[in-house]
């Protein structure tokens, strides 16, 4: 039997193969940039000249501007796949480089965004951007230059998201963050994403992310009290089944094992990547119970049984 760290591993490679769901859907003119961000701050350690280089991206401000609508977006909708390369093509129509309230709203109208929800979107991305503007005078700058984890998203909480607490503002919160300090999505971070700093990052949580980690077993080494309440709940179940009885799902809260999930994320020793690659399957197998076309058949504990709310 696979043991825990080699789940762990197994889905960090998963989630290394694939690309982030944001990037992936990106608008084809932007495609290019994020390629230029990746070659000038894997090629300049040297801050100024990294800067210097950066300052000759055309449209980067631009692209950092999308992924902000997205993670503004992000905290009023859950955003498919198909949702995401519809707003990629409606931005890339009506937006491109001609940033305005009015065209914002026909590319959010135009993919079914309520209008009251694409008002507010809007308001705070366009207080964000001139929060950004008349401090660092440039979007690029501002996280180019961030060096910590914490206090980069302490930044992006603080100005993108006015100060707002909560689940949804967290989700949107995460999303904005890991896409600029991980060397497989945009790097602009550099100073995050090439020392340790990366390793650091705390994931969302959401319910496919949770669901994998706890079904496949990725949690079972952790010796954290909800580990192993759920451990013991699990084997319970198990008991239940060799006697031949009718036996009960076990059923979590979310928001009960969700530190639980985070930890697990952080000891994969690849955050970002763990998040990428148990969200993936949670949704494209765990959810339907694909288990002969999971990535992690041959690993996973398949404690299907495991249900969250």
């Amino acid at each position: 039997m696979a043991t825990a760290e080699e789940v762990r591993r197994r889905i960090v490679e998963h989630g290394a193969s694939i690309r982030d769901r944001v990037i992936e859907s990106l608008p084809h003119s932007y495609a290019l940039l994020v390629e230029q961000v990746k070659s000038i701050s894997r090629t300049y350690r040297d801050f100024d000249t990294y800067i210097a280089s950066l300052s000759n991206i055309k449209g980067l401000d631009l692209l950092i501007t999308y992924v902000m609508l997205v993670a503004l977006l992000s905290q009023h909708e859950t955003l498919s796949d198909s949702k995401l390369r519809n707003l990629a093509s409606a931005y890339e129509r009506h937006v491109y480089d001609v940033l305005s309230a009015s065209r914002l709203r026909k590319a959010l109208e135009e993919v079914g965004v309520d209008r009251d929800v694409a008002n507010l979107v809007i308001s705070d991305l366009l207080r964000a951007l001139n929060v950004v503007n008349n401090k660092h005078k440039f979007l690029y700058l501002w996280i180019a230059k961030q060096k910590k984890i914490p206090d980069f998203e302490n930044d992006v909480r603080r100005i993108i998201f006015g100060g707002k607490g909560g689940n949804r503002v967290g989700r949107g919160v995460k999303l904005f963050l890991r896409l600029f300090i991980h060397e497989t999505n945009i790097p602009l971070a550099a100073k995050i994403t090439y020392g340790q700093e990366h390793r650091k990052y705390v994931l969302h949580g959401d319910m496919y992310t949770a669901l994998v980690t706890l079904r496949s077993g990725a949690y079972e080494d952790v010796s954290a009290l909800t580990a192993e309440r759920v451990k013991a709940r699990v084997a319970k179940r198990l008991l239940c089944e060799a006697k031949g009885g009718q036996c009960r799902d076990v059923v979590l809260r979310l928001e009960s094992i969700r530190g639980l999930v985070r930890y697990v994320g952080k000891i994969s020793g690849d955050p970002v990547l763990f998040e990428r690659g148990a969200y993936d399957i949670g949704v494209r197998y765990c959810r339907e119970l694909k288990c002969e076309q999971c990535p992690l058949r041959d690993v996973c504990r398949r404690h299907v049984f495991i249900k969250l709310k």
